[in-house]
């Protein structure tokens, strides 16, 4: 049963009418766009896919630019529950679900200032990514588009098994990223120079690795 659904059936039984139709409404906008700000979410990690395999500065700047956007979405989304919440103080398994939901909000801004981070890194970069590195994080990304969409399905729904899934795939990535900077690393220690696209692989890396952090966040949610 989606938790929407059952919260509105519990919190009928202890509450007015007239507060439970406000919260009713709250609950589903708040739903709607929670899925809208996950989907502009994904969407960014597309787009960062798309120009790590086929540069564009143009693409690079509008990923920088609706970042923007994103995050006053999100700004609004948390500012606007806040006050629902002192509007109408709900208790319990509402206030709860209220709570999580501008936590996951939050989650999603820094997932997006992560792809916004990997853009300017590449607008700074004057030389091409390893083709091996490049195909390993556009996989990633497609990756990751499934797994922001489930940790956030599976928190809407209460699905503990997709949640579960959410997390031990993100922490697989994690730890794939995690051995490919050990590897740059060890190669920059014997190197006599460090050049920037290897300083830049590692920024981007780490992004990564941070994404799947906030993924799992949101799946433990």
């Amino acid at each position: 049963m989606n938790i929407l659904v059952w919260l509105l059936r519990n919190y009928w039984m202890n509450t007015e009418d007239v507060l439970m139709i406000a919260i009713e409404k709250e609950l589903r906008k708040l739903n709607d766009d929670l899925l809208q700000i996950c989907r502009l979410t994904q969407e960014a990690i597309r787009n960062i896919s798309g120009v790590l395999m086929r540069f564009d500065a143009e693409n690079t700047q509008e990923i920088i630019d609706n970042n923007k956007k994103i995050r006053v979405l999100c700004v609004a989304y948390e500012e606007y529950f806040t006050n629902i919440v002192r509007q109408y103080h709900p208790e319990d398994s509402v206030l709860k679900f209220i709570s999580s939901s501008i936590n996951i909000s939050s989650e999603l801004k820094q997932i997006t200032d992560l792809t916004a981070g990997i853009a300017e890194s590449l607008l700074s970069l004057n030389t091409n990514i390893p083709d091996k590195d490049k195909i390993n994080i556009s996989q990633f990304a497609i990756i990751f588009q499934n797994i922001v969409w489930d940790s956030v399905i599976s928190f809407l729904k209460q699905d503990t098994a997709l949640a579960k899934k959410t997390v031990l795939t993100s922490l697989t990535l994690k730890k794939i990223c995690s051995r490919r900077q050990d590897e740059l690393i060890e190669t920059n220690k014997t190197a006599e120079s460090t050049v920037r696209g290897e300083t830049v692989l590692l920024f981007i890396i780490q992004s990564v690795r941070d994404i799947a952090t906030h993924t799992v966040n949101i799946a433990k949610i």
